[in-house]
């Protein structure tokens, strides 16, 4: 398993989220009831409260491109050791075969993840590794990252690994009514 020093992204949205639901009434699209959450605040919590999202309103600009840069370099750091999960998926197309597959996960800003997924081989490709073993052989696994890094590299160099999500069709919507 990688150690990795890195702490947990900044992410303006959460944070603002956070000290927010009191006013919204909701987190991340979840309802803030009092009835089952109660959560008494003192005057001076209110203020430090209210003066957090004041500061985060004010800096909202460099916080979210401090948040941008963090989620480049973790990405940067995934592409220099990639963490891996392989995986033995029976083909779509012709159910005789099995493919073995490896999977790594690309942050995104905002506190998301994309899923990446290559193609390692076909099970029968390697007939000297008991099919039980095959997610944990260390042949498979050196394959994979090698093959993920390689992938990584070249897709991020052209730019086609995402920094921001996609955006829902409904806030494009939305965006398009605004404008």
């Amino acid at each position: 398993m990688k150690y990795s020093k890195f702490p947990k992204v900044l992410c303006y949205d959460d944070w603002f989220d956070l000290f927010d639901v009191i006013n919204n009434k909701e987190f991340k699209g979840i309802p803030f009831r009092t009835d089952i959450f109660y959560y008494p605040e003192t005057e001076e919590m209110k203020e430090k409260r209210v003066s957090i999202l004041d500061s985060l309103k004010k800096y909202k600009k460099e916080i979210i491109e401090i948040e941008e840069k963090m989620v480049q370099y973790l990405q940067l750091d995934i592409i220099r050791e990639p963490s891996i999960y392989i995986a033995v998926l029976k083909d779509t197309r012709n159910p005789e075969h099995e493919n073995i597959t490896a999977k790594t996960f690309w942050p995104l800003v905002g506190g998301g993840k994309k899923e990446i997924r290559i193609y390692i081989g076909r099970v029968s490709d390697y007939p000297h590794i008991k099919r039980t073993n095959l997610s944990s052989s260390d042949e498979i696994k050196n394959k994979a990252v090698l093959m993920m890094k390689k992938h990584l590299t070249e897709n991020y160099e052209l730019g086609r690994l995402p920094l921001h999500p996609r955006p829902l069709p409904s806030a494009v919507l939305k965006r398009n009514e605004n404008e």
